[in-house]
């Protein structure tokens, strides 16, 4: 899974707060728990848009 992502990451940009594997891990626990995304980024110290982009961004990937 980390391989497929890392193919999606753009080269230009800020980097991202998380490494690949949290943003996969909070991508999992958001399907796994059906926890909302305030919990998920609260547990990942994130705001919930980031958290929300990220879910989207491994859903894409």
């Amino acid at each position: 899974m980390v391989e497929q992502l890392q193919k999606h990451i753009p080269a230009k940009g800020r980097p991202s707060k998380l490494s690949i594997e949290d943003q996969i891990l909070l991508c999992l626990s958001y399907w796994r728990e059906y926890r909302t995304l305030f919990h998920v980024a609260t547990s990942y110290g994130v705001s919930e848009p980031t958290a929300s982009r990220i879910v989207r961004h491994v859903e894409i990937a």
